[in-house]
C-alpha cells in the first residue's frame, strides 16, 4: 500500500544521516506526477520536478523537508456534476542527496514514492499520520434523496469490492479494480440508482480485515426542495451530504457613491424660430432630476440559508468537515451547480442527549458577484 501524504497538513522527510566531515548540504528533488509509479507521463500530463536544498548547522547530520505546501499547488478539484478523481491523487518521488559545498555527491541518492491527496491529519493524529480504511467519508451513516442516485468515493487500494444491499440481500456487487494510476487511487460509485439499498458493504482486499459496513437512509420530501452539497472531505474525495428542509435565499448588494456636480455655468440650447436655428443660453442652473450623487461599482451577492433535517449524531463529523473544507458546491432540484463559500465560522455540535432531535442550519454564499465581472 502507498503512503500518503494529505497536502493541507505538514509532510516531514527527514534525511539520512551523514558523518562525512565536508558534508556542508542536503539536495532535495521532488518529481510530481500522474500516471503509473515510475512511468513517463503521456505528453502534456503533469510531471513537475522541484529541487530543494538545505544548508546543515554545525552539529547536524541530517535535516528535515516539509513538502506539502509545494504538492498542494498542483491539484485540480473541479465539480460540473459529474464525479472525476483524474487529478485528486498525484504521485510524488524524492531523491535526497548528500553535498559539498561545492556540490559534489557524497554517497548515493535515497529515494522513495508517495501517493499525494488533497485531505488533511487532525492534531491527535499527529506527524505524517497516513492511515486509511478503505472508506473515504468519515461516517458510517449515510442519508440520500429517495429516487436520487449514489455517488460514494472508494479507496480502491484498500477495497476489492462493493455490496449494495437491502439487510443481508446483495442487490449489487461491484469490483474495484485498481490498476495502479494515480486517477484510480480513488474511485467513485457513481449514478448508481439507490432504490431499495439501504446496506453498503466494503469489502477489504486484505483477508483479515472485517468488511466496512454504511447504513443508507432513503429520506422522501414532499414539501421542499432539497439542495446537495459536494464538498471536498478530509480524504481529499468529493462527498455527497443533503440538505433536505427548508431553504432561503436573499441578495445583499454592495456599491461605492460619489458627489457628483451637476451645476450648468452655461448652458446652450438651440431652438428653431422661422425656419431659422437660433442658440440660446441659460446661466447658473441644474436638473432637479439629475444624479447629485451617483453610485457605481454597484454589484450583489447571492445567499442561502439551508436546513439538513433532522440526522443521525454520527453524521456531526461530516458537518464537520463541510465546515473546514476549501472547495464546496451546491446543486439544486433542476440539477444546476454553483460554487459556493461557506459563511459559517463555527459549528455547535449537538447531541441526542443534548438535543433529542438533531438539525443545523448553514449558511452558504455564491462565490461568484451577482452582475458578471469575469474579465
Amino acid at each position: 500500500m502507498s503512503t500518503i501524504i494529505r497536502t493541507r497538513s505538514p509532510f516531514f522527510i527527514r534525511t539520512p544521516d551523514e558523518s562525512d566531515a565536508d558534508l556542508s548540504f542536503f539536495r532535495l528533488i521532488l518529481t510530481i506526477y500522474k500516471g503509473s509509479v515510475g512511468s513517463t507521463p503521456a505528453c502534456g500530463d503533469l510531471n513537475e520536478s522541484i529541487t530543494l536544498e538545505k544548508k546543515i548547522l554545525p552539529t547536524e547530520t541530517s535535516v528535515t523537508f516539509e513538502i506539502s505546501e509545494i504538492v498542494n499547488q498542483y491539484f485540480e478539484q473541479t465539480f460540473t456534476g459529474t464525479y472525476s478523481a483524474d487529478m485528486q491523487s498525484l504521485w510524488v518521488s524524492t531523491g535526497i542527496t548528500a553535498r559539498k559545498a561545492d556540490g559534489t555527491l557524497i554517497g548515493s541518492s535515497t529515494n522513495a514514492v508517495y501517493l499525494a491527496q488533497e485531505g488533511f491529519n487532525t492534531f491527535k493524529e499527529g506527524i505524517n499520520f497516513s492511515g486509511q480504511s478503505g472508506s473515504l467519508v468519515s461516517t458510517r451513516n449515510l442519508q440520500i434523496l429517495k429516487g436520487d442516485n449514489l455517488n460514494l468515493p472508494i479507496d480502491a487500494e484498500n477495497v476489492a469490492s462493493v455490496d449494495l444491499g437491502a439487510g443481508s440481500l446483495v442487490r449489487t456487487s461491484i469490483n474495484i479494480t485498481d490498476t495502479g494510476e494515480s486517477n484510480q487511487k480513488i474511485q467513485y460509485i457513481t449514478n448508481v440508482p439507490a432504490n431499495s439499498i439501504d446496506t453498503i458493504t466494503l469489502n477489504l482486499r486484505s483477508l483479515v480485515a472485517n468488511p466496512i459496513i454504511i447504513n443508507l437512509e432513503q429520506i422522501e420530501e414532499c414539501k421542499f426542495s432539497p439542495y446537495k452539497c459536494v464538498f471536498l472531505n478530509r480524504w481529499g474525495a468529493f462527498e455527497t451530504f443533503y440538505f433536505f428542509k427548508k431553504s432561503t435565499s436573499s441578495l445583499e448588494s454592495k456599491n461605492e457613491t460619489f458627489n457628483k456636480s451637476i451645476f450648468a455655468a452655461n448652458t446652450i440650447t438651440s431652438s428653431l424660430v422661422g425656419g431659422v436655428c437660433t442658440p440660446a443660453s441659460t446661466y447658473n442652473t441644474y436638473s432637479t432630476t439629475d444624479h447629485s450623487m451617483q453610485t457605481f461599482n454597484s454589484n450583489a451577492k447571492q445567499s442561502l440559508v439551508l436546513n439538513t433535517g433532522f440526522i443521525k449524531e454520527s453524521m456531526n463529523i461530516t458537518l464537520e468537515e463541510i465546515l473546514v473544507s476549501e472547495f464546496i458546491w451546491l446543486v439544486d432540484s433542476s440539477n444546476n451547480v454553483f460554487p459556493v463559500l461557506l459563511k459559517e465560522s463555527n459549528l455547535q455540535t449537538k447531541t441526542s442527549l443534548n438535543d433529542r432531535l438533531i438539525n443545523y442550519t448553514m449558511n452558504f454564499e455564491m462565490s461568484f458577484d451577482y452582475i458578471n465581472n469575469v474579465r
